[in-house]
C-alpha cells in the first residue's frame, strides 16, 4: 500500500510540472570586455615579530634542591674512617654513596658511613660493609691489595678490617684476622694461620688459642667459619664448642669435636663437667613473641632492635597491584610502622636501631623514628654517574 501511495504522488508531482507555462529564455548578454590586467607589486612582509610572554614569577615556587638533614659531630673528619672516642653515643650505618651495576647479583653496591641517632656525621661513605655484633662494631674497608682470607672467601671480597665498640669508644686495626663468631660480651678473631683471639667489650684481647692446639685434630690447612669447618659456637662465656666435619681434604661423616675453656685457655675431647657432648642449637634462636596476623602477607622477619630490646616485624606484603610486593613494618600488635622499609637495590636487610628505622625517600638515605613517623636524618646518596 505505502509503495502504491508514493507511486500515485509521484504521477501527480510529475502533471503538476507539465502543466505550467513554458516561458521563452531570455536573450543571452553580450560579454563584457575583460578588466585590464593590473600588475601588482608585491613588497616583502615585515618580519613576525615574537609576542612578549609575561610570567608573574612571584607565582612561582623557586626550586630547591633536596637537603640534608644532619650535621658533623666534633670526631668527623672529611674522607677518614671512625675515629675512637667516648662521646658518640649511638652509631648508626647509613648508605652515602653506591655504584650502580650491570649483570651482577645485586644492582648497586654501596657504600656505608657512620652517624649517630641524634643524626651527627662521625664517618663518610668510606666502608663496603658495617656489621653491628651485640657490644662489637665490624667496619670493612675495600683494600684490593690483601688476600681473601678465612670467611670472606665465600664473601667474594677482599677488605681491611677493624673491630670496635658499637659505641665507637675503641678501635682496633685486625690486620689479616677476621670475623669468626660472638655472644655473651666475648668475640672471636681467627688469623691465617688458625690460631684464635677472644675479645671483651672493652677492646682487650683476654685468651689467645694457639694453631697448635687445634692442627692435630682440624688438620694441617683450616679456616674459621669454612664449609664443612672448623666452625664454633659459644655455649656461655666459659667453653665454646668447635667442630669439623672436613680434615686436610676428607669428608668425616661423625667430624671432630673439641671443647675450648676460654677461662683456662685449653682445648680438650671431651666436655667440660657440667656441659653436655653436643652444643644446643636451639639456643641461638632469637626469643620473639608470635607474629602479627597481616592481611596479604607472604612470610615476616622479626627483627630486634639491639639498643631498645624491642622486638618488630618486617612483613613481606601486597599493595593490591601486580609487583607492587614490598617490605613494611610492624609491631607485634600488628600495625604498620612504616609502610615501605625495601633498601632496593641495595638488597640490604632492614636497618632498625635505637627506635630509628631506615628508608629510601627521593634518591636520599632516611632514618624515621618508629614513635612518631618524624625524618630524623636524610642524606643525599650520590652515585657514580652523578
Amino acid at each position: 500500500m505505502k509503495k502504491l501511495t508514493a507511486a500515485l504522488l509521484l504521477a501527480l508531482l510529475l502533471t503538476g510540472c507539465a502543466a505550467q507555462t513554458q516561458t521563452p529564455p531570455a536573450a543571452a548578454a553580450e560579454p563584457s570586455p575583460a578588466p585590464e590586467a593590473q600588475t601588482v607589486t608585491q613588497t616583502p612582509a615585515a618580519e613576525a615579530k615574537p609576542s612578549p610572554v609575561y610570567t608573574d614569577w612571584s607565582k612561582l615556587t623557586p626550586y630547591e634542591p633536596t637537603r640534608d638533614i644532619c650535621t658533623r659531630h666534633a670526631g668527623w673528619r672529611a674522607g677518614s674512617e671512625l675515629s675512637p672516642r667516648g662521646d658518640y653515643g649511638v652509631l648508626l650505618p647509613y648508605i652515602g654513596q653506591y655504584a650502580a651495576m650491570e649483570d651482577y647479583v645485586i644492582q648497586a653496591l654501596p657504600l656505608y658511613g657512620l652517624v649517630t641517632d641524634k643524626a651527627e656525621l662521625v664517618t663518610d661513605p668510606v666502608y663496603a660493609m658495617i656489621d653491628f655484633r651485640d657490644d662489637f662494631l665490624l667496619l670493612y674497608r675495600g683494600d684490593p691489595t690483601r688476600e681473601e682470607i678465612g670467611e670472606e672467601i665465600y664473601g667474594g671480597g677482599s677488605y681491611e678490617r677493624t673491630l670496635a665498640a658499637a659505641d665507637g669508644r675503641w678501635a682496633h686495626k685486625l690486620g689479616d684476622s677476621y670475623y669468626v663468631t660472638n655472644g655473651y660480651g666475648l668475640l672471636l678473631t681467627a688469623a691465617p694461620d688458625g690460631s684464635l683471639d677472644v675479645w671483651n667489650a672493652d677492646g682487650k684481647i683476654v685468651r689467645h688459642f694457639g694453631r697448635e692446639q687445634f692442627a692435630p685434630r682440624f688438620g694441617e690447612k683450616f679456616y674459621w667459619g669454612e664449609m664443612g669447618g672448623p666452625f664454633i659456637n659459644l655455649a656461655d662465656d666459659k667453653v665454646a664448642y668447635a667442630g669439623c666435619y672436613v680434615v686436610n681434604g676428607e669428608y668425616l661423616e661423625d667430624g671432630v669435636r673439641l671443647y675450648l675453656d676460654l677461662a683456662e685457655g685449653t682445648v680438650l675431647d671431651e666436655p667440660p663437667e657440667g656441659y653436655p657432648p653436643e652444643f644446643d642449637y636451639s639456643s641461638l634462636e632469637p626469643d620473639v613473641t608470635v607474629p602479627p596476623a597481616v592481611e596479604a602477607y607472604n612470610y615476616y622477619d622479626p627483627v630486634v632492635d639491639l639498643i631498645t630490646g624491642e622486638v618488630y616485624y618486617s612483613v613481606f606484603v601486597s599493595g593490591g597491584d601486580e609487583g607492587s610486593w614490598h617490605y613494611a613494618l610492624y609491631d607485634s600488635a600488628g600495625a604498620m610502622l612504616v609502610e615501605n622499609v625495601s633498601l632496593e637495590p641495595f638488597e640490604e636487610p632492614v636497618i632498625l636501631r635505637a627506635g630509628l628505622c631506615a628508608t629510601l625517600e627521593d634518591g636520599c638515605f632516611c632514618f624515621r623514628s618508629l614513635s612518631d613517623h618524624s625524618l630524623v636524618f636524610r642524606r643525599v646518596m650520590q652515585s657514580n654517574s652523578d
